[in-house]
């Protein structure tokens, strides 16, 4: 559904051809927002005060996703003149090591941004469940940030 709506958006509304970069971001940020969208509504029914969780944390997963394209492009124009292909998809030892990299980032996202998130009804009061050290510590950073 999400995918649909951001290709009519993308390719019919903004008139992006498919396939584009910019026709890729733009369904991408609309699926994300759409996501956020529809967990505000839980948002509202749990507590009106934690009206913008949802939509900051399905953002921040968009601007990730956009960051860690970015990151790739410039790899993949770095390594192309030395002859060296970027393919995650290769069963190669490279491939592998892409693979772990890949999969350590989107970790170090997920501690980073999931207590935005998660800990917002602990952050209101409304309960008081240790988070361990780690969370306790991200969420103090956030804390300070805002």
């Amino acid at each position: 559904m999400f995918v649909g709506l951001g290709k009519l958006v993308a390719n019919r509304l903004l008139g992006f051809p498919p396939g584009t970069v910019w026709s890729s971001c733009v369904k991408l940020y609309v699926a994300f927002f759409l996501s956020g969208f529809i967990h505000f509504a839980g948002d509202i029914m749990f507590e009106k005060r934690m009206v913008y969780y949802s939509f900051r944390f399905f953002l921040l997963q968009a601007v990730a996703i956009t960051f860690e394209g970015l990151v790739i492009y410039i790899v993949k124009g770095l390594l192309r003149p030395r002859g060296i292909e970027f393919k995650p998809e290769n069963r190669s030892l490279g491939g592998a090591v892409l693979r772990v990299v890949g999969y350590c980032w989107v970790i170090l996202w997920f501690c980073l941004t999931l207590p935005v998130w998660v800990d917002a009804p602990n952050t209101k009061g409304f309960s008081s469940i240790d988070r361990g050290p780690i969370t306790q510590f991200l969420l103090d950073v956030w804390k300070q940030r805002s």
